[in-house]
């Protein structure tokens, strides 16, 4: 995210909000250091590093690592009206130390009927994840969510304003809420580059508002790196979604997200990006203690002119994930399984890329007690990634990634 104006407005967002002076409620500050002890088996360079793996480290930076250093803030400005902002730090070479990923306004009006209006201006991730739900936008369940999740950590900030409206059920005697939400957002041109680029991936790294990547396959050499929130074609993109919350504990939501890209558009570094998915996915509360989600997404990115406008290279790309977690007290196990798969629809003349790969994965976490938590987690990702063959790699593989996490909080 290049624009100074942007840049100028997040910060001021933060400052006012850090020191706004709301007596009635509490201004909530959590920090979380998480050290890692990891051990990878894979003969790729990780994507943090460049290189075309999916995982977060790769052989040559295992070991003890930082995962993260997460500082959180939110309370109130008035009694409506709220403040957030969540900041990174993850060792991987980025190029600030520590960087926003969040950082928002929201606005809950008294309700007067059984209609509840919610609103957001500001970078927040848009409403697609049924297991980033800890604080922080972390997984609940895991050390890294899934490759849908993942890649909405990656790729994805709405950076604009968001409305939803809830029809609470308890008024009408109805066991269940409904809500709708939509969004109009800017600065997500760049977003597509990656999954075209390198395929889904399965790791618990956030892109920062003002980071970078390296970038896997580098066709120009003055261009090295993805800057992924940025505006380029000055097109206001959107998503719409609905949801059905049960007081049981289950959740259904729908969701369509279209950034509204003009493939034509280029600023120098990146192109815009056309990039449009849908989602579907469902939270079951089950007894004994056990919770089950699976969601599905599936679309498409184009870049480059084209008389249709859908892009010159269009890459058709879908995910989806069923997850069984059972928690119990201070423990929580998990399974979960992913599959993943692209493929190029148009343009494999010039850039001929795809992606058919499934992954396991099983976590178990720890709390020691409200400040201390223990985790560990083993990723296997079995598949193929023909990009690889431009680098002159094993298209196909497996990689293996063990983890084990003390995380304090406080």
């Amino acid at each position: 995210m290049r624009s100074p104006g942007l840049a100028v407005a997040l910060t001021m967002l933060w400052t006012s909000a850090a020191f706004a002076d709301a007596a009635a409620e509490t201004h909530v500050f959590t920090a979380q250091l998480d050290l890692r002890m990891v051990a990878i088996d894979s003969p790729y360079a990780s994507f943090a590093e460049g290189g075309l793996g999916l995982l977060r480290y790769d052989e040559a930076h295992d070991g003890l690592r930082l995962g993260s250093l997460m500082l959180d803030v939110t309370g109130p400005i008035t009694e409506t009206l709220r403040y957030a902002a969540t900041a990174y730090a993850t060792g991987d070479g980025d190029q600030n130390p520590i960087d926003l990923t969040e950082a928002y306004l929201e606005w809950r009006p008294y309700p007067h009927n059984s209609l509840r209006w919610r609103t957001r201006i500001g970078a927040f991730y848009p409403a697609v994840s049924l297991e980033n739900r800890a604080v922080g936008w972390q997984s609940l369940y895991s050390i890294s969510p899934s490759a849908i999740n993942t890649w909405l950590g990656e790729e994805f900030r709405t950076i604009g304003v968001e409305t939803s409206m809830t029809l609470a059920g308890a008024t009408a005697g109805r066991s269940f809420d409904v809500n709708v939400f939509g969004a109009l957002y800017g600065w997500n041109d760049p977003a597509g580059v990656l999954i075209f680029q390198r395929g889904w991936a399965i790791h618990d790294r956030q892109s920062p508002l003002f980071g970078a990547l390296p970038r896997p396959i580098v066709r120009d050499p003055n261009i090295r790196d993805i800057e992924f929130f940025d505006e380029v074609d000055d097109r206001v993109g959107y998503y719409a979604g609905a949801e059905v919350k049960w007081t049981a504990g289950h959740v259904a939501r729908i969701f369509h997200y279209d950034n509204r890209g003009d493939v034509t558009a280029m600023d120098g570094r990146e192109p815009t990006w056309l990039t449009r998915f849908d989602a579907l996915g469902v939270r079951l509360e089950l007894p004994a203690d056990f919770t089950l989600i699976t969601q599905y997404l599936d679309g498409e990115t184009g870049v480059g002119p084209s008389p249709d406008g859908r892009g010159m290279l269009v890459t058709d790309y879908s995910a989806w994930f069923a997850l069984l977690s059972y928690g119990n007290g201070p423990h929580r196990a998990t399974i979960r399984y992913d599959r993943m798969n692209t493929d190029t629809a148009r343009g494999a003349q010039f850039f001929n890329g795809a992606q058919d790969a499934h992954a396991w994965t099983a976590a178990y976490l720890f709390d020691l007690s409200s400040h201390w938590q223990l985790g560990t987690e083993a990723v296997v990702i079995d598949g193929s990634l023909l990009q690889r063959a431009r680098l002159g790699e094993p298209v196909s593989s497996s990689e293996k990634q063990l983890q084990f996490a003390v995380r304090y909080t406080f």
